[in-house]
C-alpha cells in the first residue's frame, strides 16, 4: 500500500483531505467495511459517513451532494421500469407468473407482487 497516514492530526479541511478521501473509497470498493476503511485511512467514522452521504448546509456553507455509485447492470432489489412494462405486457398476454419470472431471471414471488 503506497498510501501513508498523515503525520499531523490537526484538522486539514475538506480540500486537503482529497488523498484520504480517494484512498477511503478505494478501500471501500475493495470490500473493506466503512468503519475499517476509516480506521486505515485515519479519519473519523463521521467523516466517512459525510463523504458517502453528503452533508447538510451549515452557516455560510452550501451542502455537498452525496456520492453516487454507478448503477449495476445485474438484477437489483427493485424492479426497473422496463421490467415492470415487460411484466404488464406478458400478463396482458395471459403468460404465467413462473414463465415471466424465468424470462426476467427473477423469483416468481417478485413477479406476482
Amino acid at each position: 500500500m503506497d498510501f501513508e497516514i498523515r503525520g499531523t492530526r490537526e484538522p486539514q479541511g475538506p480540500v486537503k483531505l482529497a488523498r484520504e478521501r480517494e484512498e477511503y473509497f478505494r478501500l471501500v470498493d475493495q470490500g473493506l467495511g466503512f468503519a475499517e476503511a476509516c480506521r486505515v485511512v485515519g479519519i473519523n467514522v463521521r467523516t466517512g459517513k459525510r463523504w458517502r452521504n453528503g452533508y447538510s448546509p451549515t452557516a455560510g456553507r452550501k451542502g455537498a451532494p452525496p456520492i453516487t455509485a454507478a448503477p449495476s447492470s445485474g438484477p437489483s432489489r427493485h424492479l426497473r421500469e422496463a421490467d415492470r412494462i415487460h411484466i404488464a405486457d406478458r400478463l396482458r398476454d395471459k403468460a404465467g407468473v413462473r414463465t415471466i419470472a424465468a424470462e426476467l431471471g427473477r423469483s416468481p414471488s417478485t413477479i406476482s407482487r
